[in-house]
């Protein structure tokens, strides 16, 4: 499993319109903790099954890889809502390393509180060089906007 994989610096895992759900996510997301060298995450769940627990799995078990640099989220085109999104940029914003931040939550469920916790979290990542945040075709409004809009000052 990954997390016997304990010197691991860098995982890229493209499930792209498989059949991956939930339970597929949630192990990833679990297999995360362990995996305190990690300083690039590419994950790529759009057009799959994945919901709010597998989401939310990934997005809690963030908060231990304090050398993660760059991340990647792709969940367009699925069930993810604001609960998912949420536990993310809860999360997120842990992670003082980051330079890099890219999230697609395109076609999802997530609305403005979702949009509010990342755009919260962009805040205490003073070490950010490139944000890419995609919420084409969700259900965020001005109030996200502004949460976001408000953190890149």
């Amino acid at each position: 499993s990954l997390q016997n994989l304990k010197l691991l610096q860098e995982i890229t895992l493209k499930f792209q319109g498989t059949q991956v759900g939930d339970t597929g996510a949630v192990a990833i997301g679990n297999s995360l903790q362990n995996l305190k060298l990690l300083q690039k995450i590419d994950l790529d769940f759009g057009g799959t099954q994945v919901g709010n627990d597998g989401a939310v799995a990934i997005g809690n078990n963030l908060q231990n890889l304090e050398q993660l640099q760059q991340i990647t989220l792709i969940f367009a085109y699925t069930q993810v809502g604001d609960t998912g999104a949420v536990a993310i940029g809860n999360n997120l914003q842990k992670l003082e390393q980051l330079q890099h931040i890219s999230l697609c939550f395109s076609e999802t469920h997530v609305g403005d509180a979702g949009a509010v916790a990342i755009g919260n979290s962009l805040q205490n990542l003073k070490q950010l060089q490139q944000i890419t945040l995609n919420f084409w075709a969700t259900q965020v409004g001005d109030a996200g906007a502004v949460a976001i809009g408000n953190n890149l000052q």
